[in-house]
């Protein structure tokens, strides 16, 4: 039983990685993602198509099969397993609209997806179901986005296992391509530099016998056009060789950038990970960290990319219209924080900080900025917890019409107010934190300086007296 649910995992980290790279196609839907990631994917879509931006985002294997790895790591509780798929990508996004310089980057990357499954529990995806609206009958996978026939929608269970967050590292060690083709690329990228710098060397051919005499100024020999094509086509030859060094270089650069960009990241989290299972164990043992962050990291998107903040019924954090209407992308960076948990009135409230990299539209030019995020949610403790199965219509108390209650809070037909779910978090408060990151950084920063300052000072008077 347990190899059939990992097949099923896997079977959904795959599917997720294919589907990913279609997002933002119109019309799309991630259904390998979980309800909120679904969701926040869909809102970001329709949030660049009212900006005008023509946005791709392709995600390529490459030429072999996926090199996949599943479970690289997970976590357990009592009703939940959470584990890492990590997948190999080139990937490129491109952005177009006019008036707006053309954005495209192309990175080597691994994308991560955090997969949720139930530890227990029968798979209900292809038992059938009646609608009872329109009373048409349809496997509980299809009434996800709702009734096809008749539009009603439903308040169901989430049909584990499903992806629900992922992240993106760039790591240039891993590439799509084979070491020959990369190095290859990488030494004729660097050839007009090479034949600068290393053009001496066919003067020097051509006048090494005078190098002894006192009149080589005025015996210079000129190389001949045979001797300089011969030099270039040498050196086109064993540019394969120089692209391995140039790489081999990048790697050690990139190593380099990545340390100083993720070091106050990987700082602040710290134990967050124990801290988070020590004091939720107690108050709500439902979630691991894992799952906790992905799903306010999905809430926070929906936030960020939706244009009726105020409507959506899991929102309480005021207006941030300022904050994050021009905002076309939120690349979550593989960091949250857990700084505080404390219980009030049957209400676990949970603090941490978000780490993203935000691509904000300028008007002549996308610009993508690391930022930093405070987080408050909180989720009721007195609401019982099941993992069984359940689906029911979702209706309107006030004027009984039916309609996806989780991505408005409020009656589109009535406008009456709608309870939001009581066993799910609601966000209270959302802070930008991001100057304190940076001056940490810039400290962090001095701090290896004057360590490495002092490593040369010691060294240079060891010698000296030496």
């Amino acid at each position: 039983m347990e190899e059939i649910r990992q097949d099923r995992r896997n079977a959904v980290a795959s599917a997720f990685r294919e589907e990913i790279g279609h997002a933002f196609e119109p019309g799309a839907k991630v259904m390998s993602a979980d309800r909120e990631l679904r969701y926040s994917l869909e809102l970001q879509r329709d949030h660049i198509a009212r900006r005008g931006i023509r946005y791709t985002d392709e995600m390529d294997p490459g030429k072999k099969p996926t090199r996949g790895l599943h479970n690289v790591r997970s976590w357990k509780d009592g009703h939940y397993e959470t584990s890492w798929s990590v997948g190999y990508i080139k990937h490129t996004r491109t952005a177009e609209r006019d008036g707006l310089k053309k954005y495209k980057k192309t990175e080597s990357q691994l994308i991560y997806e955090t997969v949720v499954d139930v530890s227990d529990g029968e798979d209900v995806s292809e038992d059938t179901y009646c609608c009872p609206n329109c009373g048409a009958v349809s496997s509980i996978r299809e009434l996800q986005e709702g009734c096809s026939h008749c539009g009603t929608s439903f308040q169901m269970s989430e049909l584990y296992p499903k992806v629900s967050n992922f992240f993106l590292v760039h790591d240039p060690a891993v590439n799509t391509d084979p070491l020959w083709k990369t190095v290859t690329k990488c030494g004729l990228r660097s050839l007009p530099v090479t034949l600068l710098l290393f053009s001496p060397m066919i003067w020097l051919d051509n006048n090494f016998s005078l190098l002894k005499g006192s009149n080589f100024a005025d015996h210079i020999v000129v190389p001949s056009p045979a001797n300089i094509i011969a030099y270039i086509f040498a050196m086109i030859i064993l540019s394969p060789v120089v692209g391995y060094f140039v790489w081999m270089l990048s790697l050690f650069f990139a190593a380099f950038r990545a340390i100083g960009k993720e070091t106050p990241a990987a700082l602040s989290v710290g134990s967050s990970r124990k801290r988070f299972a020590a004091k939720m164990s107690t108050i709500s043992p439902e979630y691991t960290f894992e799952k906790f962050s992905a799903r306010i990291t999905s809430l926070f998107k929906i936030a960020i990319f939706s244009d009726n903040r105020e409507s959506l019924p899991f929102y309480a954090a005021g207006d941030l219209s300022e904050n994050f209407d021009n905002v076309v992308d939120c690349t979550y960076r593989g960091w949250m924080s857990c700084k505080k948990i404390k219980e009030q009135n049957n209400i676990v409230y949970v603090t941490g900080d978000v780490f993203v990299d935000a691509t904000r539209d300028m008007g002549d030019r996308l610009k993508v900025k690391s930022e930093v995020y405070q987080i408050t949610a909180g989720r009721r403790t007195d609401a019982p917890f099941t993992t069984d199965f359940s689906i029911s219509k979702i209706q309107c108390p006030s004027c009984g019409a039916s309609f996806n209650s989780f991505k408005s809070g409020k009656c589109p037909y009535c406008g009456a107010e709608c309870e939001p779910a009581a066993d799910d978090w609601m966000i209270y408060d959302i802070r930008d934190v991001g100057k304190k990151y940076m001056i940490k950084k810039i400290l962090w920063g001095l701090l290896i300086v004057v360590l490495l300052a002092a490593a040369v000072f010691t060294t240079f008077e060891g010698v000296k007296q030496k």
